[in-house]
């Protein structure tokens, strides 16, 4: 091979080699626009979730946890044999000391506290419908429960879904329309959906007023509640990213 041969095979390489790290052009993609839809459903609280407490004080451990023993067996077997009651379960159980603070003596080192009684709760919790809420919390504490800590209302199961999948569907529908409805404005073609995101959006029950009541284990017996459940305002929203083109 001559000297003139082997420097052009050696330009060649160089230059086969250079243009395969040059960039490549860059496609061009689409512009697009981007807007978000929202979609709002009510619906109705049918559901009531409910936290009922037996609490007992008392100087001895044995005879605090006893107490609240009898109160919990008996409000559970009530519980149980209601047919509307469903969820049942206990969410909390404490037997803690109490104590009472002791002042020290001039000149001497200050004491442990003293354990002047015991302090027992036990929490149950259970679901039911919003329309026999009352009569049931009403009947558990006739039965022995002594309060009421909690309870918050929400939608059946069945419905939620049901809302849900409407308020995405209008979620859908209004970001339809908004991207539409600007192309129209701006002169401009619809081309196609570039990408969806339908991430967003969700609710939680919704609580009632705090039912926060105690009753002495010698109370008269209460007069039924009336619970209202009220409704659940269940939100989503859809992002959509839409193509253009110029008419």
């Amino acid at each position: 091979m001559t000297h003139s041969s082997a420097l052009l095979l050696l330009l060649t390489a160089a230059a086969s080699l250079q243009a395969q790290m040059l960039p490549r052009p860059a496609t061009s993609e689409a512009p697009f626009l981007t807007v978000q839809g929202r979609g709002e459903v009510r619906v109705p609280n049918t559901v009531a979730v409910i936290h009922l407490g037996f609490e007992a004080a008392g100087p001895g451990e044995a005879a605090v946890r006893e107490e609240v023993t009898r109160r919990s067996q008996s409000v559970l077997t009530t519980l149980k044999s209601e047919e509307k009651v469903q969820r049942l379960e206990t969410t909390a159980v404490n037997i803690r000391p109490q104590f009472s603070p002791i002042q020290p003596e001039a000149g001497k080192h200050s004491q442990p506290p003293k354990i002047t009684g015991y302090l027992g709760q036990v929490v149950v919790s259970f679901e039911s419908p919003v329309e026999e809420a009352g009569r049931l919390i009403s009947s558990m504490m006739d039965a022995g429960a002594n309060s009421v800590s909690n309870m918050t209302t929400r939608p059946a199961d069945a419905s939620s879904r049901a809302a849900e999948n409407e308020a995405l569907t209008l979620a859908a529908q209004d970001a339809e329309v908004q991207a539409r409805t600007l192309l129209e404005a701006l002169k401009l073609k619809w081309a196609g959906i570039r990408s969806v995101d339908a991430t967003g959006g969700r609710f939680d029950p919704r609580p009632m007023p705090r039912a926060a009541m105690m009753m002495a284990a010698d109370a008269a017996p209460l007069p039924e509640l009336d619970i209202e459940g009220g409704e659940t305002v269940l939100t989503r929203e859809v992002t959509l990213q839409v193509e253009f083109s110029a008419p």
